[in-house]
């Protein structure tokens, strides 16, 4: 702006001043001094704040950090990537992507490994092959003997059969 211009506002025939800027302060190309147009926006389509017409920044995201499919860093209002997992791996239901949740149980309660969360596998027995009552599948104790107190051979500790004979005795006929 010249001198002159600064006081009387001279204006061309296509009503720009000497700088080149109408009666409203925008230039040919319709921005202002700043390099804002009438609707407040850069010649790259972002507002002083730095934000689009519809409300997102360069990178993308919108002044609560969130970008067009709601995802935050990511995530999410919720905390989920889009593929629906946490930033800790698991999904809604609390299960990673293998089906198994923060102590390593899989959807059917049992881990890597086949146990459920109280040792015990998808038949009822330990890793040692015992069941809850510390039974075999075969009906025997880690001793040998069975829930009547018998071994294999249908003596019990002591060394009786259920006929009260006892396991070395010689049978005389």
């Amino acid at each position: 702006m010249g001198l002159l211009d600064r006081f009387s506002r001279t204006f061309d025939k296509h009503g720009y001043d000497l700088d080149g800027y109408d009666k409203k302060g925008y230039n040919k190309k319709g921005y202002d001094k700043n390099g804002y147009d009438k609707d407040g926006y850069n010649k790259n389509g972002y507002d002083k704040d730095g934000y689009n017409k519809d409300g997102y920044d360069e990178k993308g995201y919108n002044k609560d950090g969130y970008d067009k499919k709601g995802y935050k860093d990511g995530y999410d209002e919720d905390g989920y990537d889009f593929k629906g997992y946490n930033k800790d791996g698991f999904n809604k239901n609390g299960y990673d992507k293998n089906g198994y949740d923060k102590d390593g149980y899989d959807e059917n309660g049992y881990d890597l490994d086949g146990y459920d969360e109280n040792g015990y596998d998808e038949n009822g027995y330990d890793s040692n092959g015992y069941d809850e009552n510390g039974y075999d599948s075969n009906g025997y104790d880690g001793l040998g003997y069975n829930h009547l107190g018998y071994d294999k051979e249908g003596y019990n500790q002591e060394g009786y059969n259920k006929f009260n004979k006892k396991k070395n005795e010689v049978h005389s006929d």
